[in-house]
């Protein structure tokens, strides 16, 4: 039996690697960089993805993120980048506005989920983990870390309040609705 996978290649974000602010610093002020800042990746179009519950999902073109918040010590075990990418894309999306953009049948993309709170985006980052990887273990240790931890990172994108990014329309998008 051919083991299908949860998301094909087709339906990967398509990311852009942001640079590490480093060029033209002071060589103190590189190393800085290099040993604490973590590489950023930015959407080149709305990514749509079928949440476990079945809703379709869109995070909007040009959304910043920089995968999973995986320390650096950690990173020959598990990469930001690798099993936890897709999850870690749509749990920072939610961290950060604290509401998803949900594609309806009719096609039309309306805000849900709006202040439903930090344990709300953990439960879905280990659930699209599931859905994805099939990783227990990995995602219930990163679901730990993220209860124990992710407080920091929430009260950060609070104290941020960045401001809303709107889905752009594309071929057969219907208008974003309120």
């Amino acid at each position: 039996m051919k083991d299908t996978p949860a998301i094909t290649p087709a339906e990967m974000p398509k990311l852009v690697p942001l640079p590490i602010p480093t060029k033209g610093k002071p060589f103190h002020k590189r190393i800085w960089a290099w040993l604490t800042k973590v590489r950023e990746w930015q959407l080149v179009e709305n990514w749509e993805y079928d949440l476990p519950d079945g809703r379709r999902v869109l995070i909007p073109k040009g959304f910043v993120f920089d995968g999973a918040s995986i320390p650096r010590l950690l990173w020959f075990f598990l990469s930001p980048t690798g099993l936890l990418l897709i999850p870690g894309l749509i749990h920072d999306f939610g961290y950060r506005y604290d509401y998803i953009w949900v594609v309806g049948e009719d096609g039309r993309i309306c805000k849900q989920d709006q202040a439903m709170g930090q344990d709300y985006w953990d439960e879905v980052f280990y659930s699209v983990g599931e859905r994805v990887n099939g990783m227990k273990v990995i995602n219930w240790m990163a679901w730990l870390a993220l209860s124990a931890f992710g407080g920091l990172a929430w009260d950060a994108n609070r104290a941020r309040a960045a401001e809303d990014i709107v889905p752009t329309a594309s071929d057969g998008m219907a208008p974003v609705g309120g």
